[in-house]
């Protein structure tokens, strides 16, 4: 009879210290799941599943799923490499750049602003060069915007000053405003697409709502 009672106030103790014993929140199978959700493990909430270990712990990031206009990477590579050009040019003959673009003699009065003008325009070629893989829409936007910007001051001010000055218009003059009216539209229509919904994002991984409509 001792050695019964003995046995049954151990199993007491036992019960007892397993009572106390603090309950860990991942042992429930709710507390587990909403750990998850609040880790980023699983399906999200738009019924997306991670496909790897690594997607599970640092989650979804947009900038994977952006998906640019068409042609924008070429043309970023052609405006990084004519602002180049032109820069370089202008820096380096300025009196063949000024008798070139302006047919103007005067080439010996204006050879210090033209060097300025050119390394200003390398300057924005840099801007140019290391944006060229950027995912970031804001940072091609603000590139786009800077070069609509350029564009449109050249052609206003070079059109005012062949309106209101006794100089005629010549072949060179008409294609070089053309030349920055043509800029100032396709930089301002990939600048407008990249705000367009549908050039955000592009199709994730395959979700469990997309496997049971399948099923």
């Amino acid at each position: 009879m001792a050695e019964g009672g003995l046995i049954n106030e151990r199993a007491g103790l036992r019960l007892q210290m397993t009572e106390d014993r603090p309950k860990h929140s991942s042992g429930d199978l709710h507390s587990r799941l909403k750990t998850r959700k609040l880790l980023g493990v699983g399906e999200t909430d738009d019924g997306d599943i991670h496909r790897s270990k690594l997607s599970q712990i640092l989650g979804h990031s947009d900038q994977l799923y952006i998906r640019l206009p068409y042609g924008l990477r070429i043309w970023q590579l052609f405006m990084a490499i004519m602002f180049t050009v032109i820069g370089l040019w202008a820096l380096i003959l300025p009196s063949h750049f000024i008798q070139t673009t302006l047919e103007t003699d005067n080439d010996h009065m204006v050879s210090l602003p033209i060097r300025l003008y050119g390394g200003a325009i390398i300057s924005l070629s840099i801007v140019y060069w290391m944006t060229l893989n950027s995912q970031d829409r804001d940072i091609i936007r603000m590139c786009l915007l800077s070069s609509i910007i350029y564009f449109t001051i050249q052609f206003v001010v070079a059109s005012a000053h062949w309106l209101f000055s006794s100089l005629s218009f010549t072949r060179n003059t008409l294609m070089l405003a053309s030349f920055h009216g043509i800029n100032v539209f396709i930089n301002w229509f990939y600048h407008w697409a990249l705000m367009q919904r549908k050039f955000h994002t592009i199709r994730r991984s395959t979700s469990s709502k997309d496997i049971n409509k399948e099923k």
